[in-house]
């Protein structure tokens, strides 16, 4: 199967490539977190840069601009971010909304047993806390093949993401239009800064290879 471009006016936001690439080749499912390395900016599938990007602030800071194969808002990821990525080979082509539905609730699970108990989906693809959001996530489907990942704000440069967004032209009702920084929560905000390498070590572990049979269970049937 062939990983194709989802267009051709912005570069492909591609880093799950050999995840998806290996799946596709084994039919083994592939999880991996990672702190993200650098700042750039990442826009959905369907998403317009002229209304949901800075774009001259993102040209003056030479930070890429990327598309994602999944929908929704442009984001900003930077080294205050965690990306969790998944793949997982899923036959057929339907069931997008309950293997999201899924997904989510493992992760949720999964940030429960790292001490953030109370975080729920909210919307189409928040994870959320106390009304703040702590995380945003996406998902991609095509023939016997499930691509998420969703994005953890553990100590997050919100000057950076007011200076390359502005406010979304969709939002969750859930915002109700607050700017970017009464929107936005943190793990350092709930944990503390001091917890946090605690924090990235246990998301490392809790969601290994092991963690994919759990997985498993919710995604049977679908």
């Amino acid at each position: 199967m062939t990983i194709t471009r989802p267009d051709l006016d912005l570069p492909l936001w591609d880093d799950d490539d050999d995840l998806l690439s290996a799946v596709l080749a084994d039919g083994r499912p592939r999880v991996r977190v990672r702190a993200w390395p650098r700042t750039e900016v990442v826009i959905g599938r369907g998403g317009d840069p002229a209304a949901e990007v800075r774009s001259d602030a993102v040209r003056a800071a030479g930070i890429p601009l990327r598309r994602r194969r999944g929908g929704g808002c442009a984001v900003v990821l930077d080294p205050g971010n965690a990306v969790l990525s998944l793949a997982w080979p899923l036959p057929g082509v339907g069931g997008i909304t309950s293997a999201f539905a899924a997904v989510s609730a493992w992760v949720v699970e999964g940030l429960a047993d790292l001490g953030l108990p109370g975080v729920a989906q909210v919307g189409v693809s928040d994870l959320v806390l106390d009304d703040r959001k702590l995380g945003g996530s996406c998902i991609y489907r095509s023939r016997g093949l499930l691509h998420y990942t969703t994005t953890l704000l553990l100590d997050p440069d919100l000057d950076g993401v007011d200076r390359y967004l502005p406010h979304p032209p969709r939002e969750p009702d859930y915002r109700r239009g607050r700017a970017h920084r009464e929107f936005m929560g943190s793990v350092a905000g709930v944990l503390g800064q001091a917890a946090l390498g605690e924090f990235r070590a246990g998301l490392a572990r809790r969601f290994g290879p092991e963690a994919l049979e759990s997985l498993a269970d919710r995604l049977s049937g679908i």
